[in-house]
């Protein structure tokens, strides 16, 4: 190597020791710069969010006040709330392939059954209303119950028995014999609630007991999704498998509302949950304590809805009255003198703002109660008319109930009004359908090729609105030797001759 190589390699060894001297002078300068301003600079911000914390004295104040009220109520409530467990009952399922095995292998056949838990499993919640022992929850809580298990958060256990239950409304009064003191909850005026009101839910969700969840009320009176004298609170408060049967309350610590429901896809919470208004459970619950079972006010009438033609033609308002499709022979509006067409327009001086809302409040009347209805009729006069509250039946009964019929042709005929609501669904017709219905034919005399379930709408074109009409055209028009039938049949509409 020549000294010019020697002289060229040593700078070169230099410059890269130079570099590298450098490269970690820097960072080690770096280091200690970043972390001293870093240090600075945390304590420049942790001393500006204090400030600003402190000096917003009168919002800190505002939110440790509403945290404040949060916690009495957790205190106050939780006591009171109780986790629902039950043993299911055991139902007998028919085995489909039981006569094929049993063929197969022959009588010594016996398919292993699936034995059943005798282990007590959380379903839900509810909440003390009196001291005697009486407890709220749903329906659908303890529907399938052959045993009943509440449990109290400080671990107190007590086996409980169904009071009562009604299905229309889910809700169920069960009973405890307490042993010491138990903690009662105070229930509130549902009817006070406003959109945005503080809801507060507490229950035992996926057995979690106690949780405490918070949010606010979305909306009011949303309607029933299984009955018709449902109506619901819906907030955005979390609800989950579990909380069904506890209390919804407000931020005074009162009860408003009964969860029970939830929309959802994924099994939890998505911020949309229904509870049951507890001014209507009130009643609901004082009868089931008293008498075991709900009796619901009733006035023997059809309703339907008053569309925007038919509003603008009575000159009634948005969310005004109900209208009487039909009524009932014998009930209590026929009695008092209600008549098809008329609009409902107030009861007992409260506004009636539709027939669903209308159906609720005299559900809630208690039977034999006098009440003052306010009608339009013809469209044009305002009638006062005084009605006694009669028993709302049940749905078996009123299919069973004895049908108003009249036989000609070899046609056994009804009123729309006196089909069940299975029959209505079978048939395809709406209960404020025109008409009378083929219920049965009694003879084979006449071969017309009407069948059971066809509505009659008219004959040789006269329009039928119901028995009365049917009758009074068969009185008048008897004699004639052939008659063309105006029918609907699953919803089409026919014409078939029939010659007597």
């Amino acid at each position: 190597m020549t000294f010019f190589n020697k002289i060229l390699c040593s700078k070169k060894l230099f410059i890269i020791n130079l570099s590298l001297v450098s490269l970690l002078l820097g960072s080690f300068l770096t280091t200690v710069i970043y972390t001293g301003c870093s240090e600075e600079l945390g304590q420049v911000f942790a001393k500006t969010g204090n400030d600003l914390v402190r000096k917003d004295k009168d919002a800190l104040s505002s939110a440790l006040l509403i945290q404040r009220a949060f916690r009495n109520v957790a205190k106050s409530i939780r006591p009171a709330v109780v986790s629902v467990n039950i043993i299911v009952k055991n139902v007998q399922h028919r085995d489909p392939f039981r006569g094929f095995f049993r063929d197969f292998f022959g009588p010594r056949y016996r398919r292993r059954q699936r034995k059943k838990s005798k282990k007590f499993r959380p379903v839900g919640s509810g909440f003390v209303v009196n001291k005697k022992g009486y407890l709220v929850t749903n329906y659908h809580v303890v529907k399938r119950a052959k045993k009943i298990k509440v449990v109290f958060p400080d671990k107190r256990e007590f086996m409980a028995k169904v009071v009562g239950t009604d299905r229309e409304t889910d809700l169920a009064v069960l009973k405890i014999k307490p042993s010491g003191k138990i903690p009662v909850i105070s229930l509130g005026d549902s009817d006070k609630i406003e959109v945005g009101d503080w809801a507060i839910a507490i229950g035992n969700p996926f057995n979690l007991p106690g949780t405490f969840t918070v949010g606010v009320v979305s909306a009011k009176s949303r309607a029933g999704y299984q009955s018709a004298f449902q109506r619901f609170i819906q907030v955005d408060t979390a609800i989950n498998p579990g909380n069904s049967g506890g209390p919804l309350v407000n931020i005074e610590g009162e009860v408003i509302g009964i969860n029970t429901m939830i929309y959802t896809k994924s099994g939890g919470s998505l911020g949309i949950g229904f509870a049951v208004p507890i001014n209507l459970a009130k009643n609901v619950v004082q009868q089931l304590i008293s008498k075991g079972h709900f009796d619901r006010g009733y006035l023997g009438i059809f309703l339907g809805k008053i569309d925007k033609n038919l509003r603008k033609a009575l000159k009634l308002s948005d969310g005004e009255g109900a209208l009487v499709n039909s009524v009932i022979e014998g009930s209590p509006a026929e009695k008092a003198g209600l008549k098809e067409g008329d609009v409902i327009l107030k009861i007992n001086g409260k506004k009636i703002k539709s027939f669903t809302h209308l159906m609720q409040i005299v559900a809630g009347f208690p039977v034999n109660k006098v009440v003052r209805i306010l009608v339009l009729r013809n469209g044009t006069k305002k009638v006062n008319i005084k009605l006694k509250i009669g028993k709302r039946p049940g749905e078996e009964k009123l299919s069973k109930k004895k049908k108003t019929t009249e036989t000609w042709l070899g046609l056994k005929i009804v009123s729309v009004s006196d089909l069940s609501e299975r029959e209505r669904r079978r048939y395809r017709i709406r209960r404020n359908e025109k008409g009378v219905v083929v219920h049965k034919l009694t003879s084979d005399e006449y071969e017309g090729g009407l069948q059971a379930g066809d509505l009659i709408k008219a004959i040789n074109y006269i329009p039928i609105y119901g028995i009365k009409s049917y009758r009074k055209f068969i009185k008048r028009y008897r004699d004639r030797k052939s008659f063309i039938f105006k029918i609907k049949r699953g919803g089409r509409t026919m014409f078939i001759a029939i010659n007597s």
